[in-house]
């Protein structure tokens, strides 16, 4: 049995853990599968957390937040939580792996999801076209037209990094003015690049392989119109991750859970809840780790309060496994998704680079199946799932080679292959692609997505 366990591995379950094991609490972290280090691993440059006049990458500042963490004891389990069991003095926590974790106190800090329009091929042309992150995939669109769906600040902010990229950058809303901050709006009005689309909705998305464009609706009278572009961003907001805790904490008419007024206490003893999952107005990277500050402080509290036999059965000991490579020390048997700290750390990414230059060498005229892992520096998915595919290619080095692509050194392999999102995997066989995977996974369903490869 632990003293803590947070759930949520954002700048919240991370400032968490920090006090948490500074008050020598040993808490343990679930980090989840692919979403550790929160949306914060998705974006690009972060010029408004303190600390950090010249801005910071957003994949570095969480890396950084983990290594601090486990510097002062906390132990961090990268899988999913699929159970959670809140009333009485001992929390359970069950993961997808089977394990089953007791703890005193439970910090619930899962943020929040991006908001989905809710499309029958919203899901289908997903990393083909649709996003829902342009610090992700704007790249991928140069000189093309694009649309973003949206109205608040975050759609603005979209918009506007796209016009880096895009042609055109159409902006969609389902009113006739924007709820976005003033400074937002001046700023988005007067770049020539972005258009503005008012009283439609998004209705219909158009493409067979790739996004081609986009049916709306107008609000007022109803009409239907077409917009071609190459891709569409999803910027509607975000719902707090609260599907776990549904019957057991109590919720706002909001959707977030409820707390007692500024403290992080919720309607159970012993569970507390921090970051986004708690704020429907804020929403930023500092307010989430304050957040945190206050979740670890009420969870430290309530714990001195708790009869001292019941404090002696909380193990709370650190259980890090030394000794093992990158992949083994962050890559369970279950198959948790590697630690994207540790790969930084290493610095060192063990399959082979191929180049726009070498490409038809080393992959098309391939006599084994091989894999090409297209990515970027700046990508933090890209981070968690590399030293996955390393460890992959290890174990099955006689049946599938796996090599990378950097899709910024090397941009016209990766236009002729239609990579419009990252991470892209493309299984390639005899010259041709046989096998496309979108996205970072854990080990075990990777794998399943390649079981005729390797078997």
């Amino acid at each position: 049995m632990r003293q803590v366990i947070i759930i949520g591995s954002g700048p919240a379950g991370y400032t968490a853990a920090i006090y948490a094991a500074r008050a020598n609490l040993k808490p343990l972290v679930i980090a989840s599968s692919v979403d550790f280090g929160g949306e914060l691993m998705k974006t690009t440059e972060v010029e408004n957390f303190p600390g950090f006049p010249d801005g910071i990458m957003g994949p570095d500042l969480m890396i950084q937040m983990q290594n601090q963490a486990e510097r002062f004891g906390a132990e961090i389990v990268y899988d999913d939580v699929v159970e959670l069991s809140l009333a009485g003095e001992v929390k359970t926590v069950k993961l997808g792996n089977g394990d089953v974790h007791e703890a005193l106190t439970v910090i619930y800090a899962t943020g929040s999801a991006y908001r989905k329009l809710g499309l029958e091929d919203e899901t289908r042309l997903s990393g083909y076209g649709v996003s829902w992150c342009a610090t992700c995939d704007g790249a991928f669109f140069r000189q093309k037209k694009v649309a973003v769906v949206g109205g608040g600040d975050s759609a603005l902010e979209e918009a506007t990094f796209l016009t880096r990229f895009a042609d055109v950058v159409y902006l969609v809303h389902r009113r006739d003015e924007l709820r976005a901050s003033v400074a937002m709006q001046d700023r988005a009005k007067a770049d020539p690049k972005i258009r503005f689309v008012w009283n439609k909705e998004v209705a219909h998305i158009y493409g067979d392989e790739k996004v081609t464009g986009v049916g709306l609706v107008d609000t007022v009278d109803g009409s239907e119109t077409t917009l071609d572009v190459s891709g569409l961003f999803v910027a509607i907001g975000a719902d707090p991750r609260t599907h776990l805790v549904h019957g057991q904490l109590d919720l706002t008419p909001e959707g977030t859970i409820a707390v007692q007024g500024r403290t992080s206490k919720t309607n159970l003893p012993g569970v507390f809840a921090a970051g986004d999952v708690i704020d429907p107005t804020y929403k930023q990277a500092a307010t989430a780790a304050g957040s945190g500050v206050v979740a670890a402080l009420d969870a430290e509290h309530y714990l001195a309060a708790l009869p001292k036999e019941l404090l002696a059965r909380a193990e709370g000991g650190s259980r890090r496994r030394a000794g093992l490579t990158i992949a083994d020390r962050n890559t369970d048997a279950a198959g948790g998704v590697v630690s994207a700290g540790s790969f930084q750390e290493e610095g060192q990414m063990s399959a082979k680079e191929v180049t726009d230059a070498t490409f038809e060498a080393d992959v098309l005229q391939s006599e084994k199946p091989i894999m090409v892992d297209f990515w970027a520096e700046w990508c933090g998915p890209c981070r968690a799932v590399s030293p996955i595919l390393d460890k992959i290619a290890e174990e099955n080095s006689d049946r599938l080679q796996i090599v990378k692509l950097n899709v910024d050194d090397n941009p016209e392999t990766a236009m002729k292959y239609g990579i419009t999102s990252i991470p892209a995997m493309k299984v390639f066989k005899g010259g041709e692609v046989v096998k496309t995977v979108i996205g970072a996974k854990p080990k075990p369903a990777l794998e399943a997505d390649l079981a005729e490869f390797l078997a």
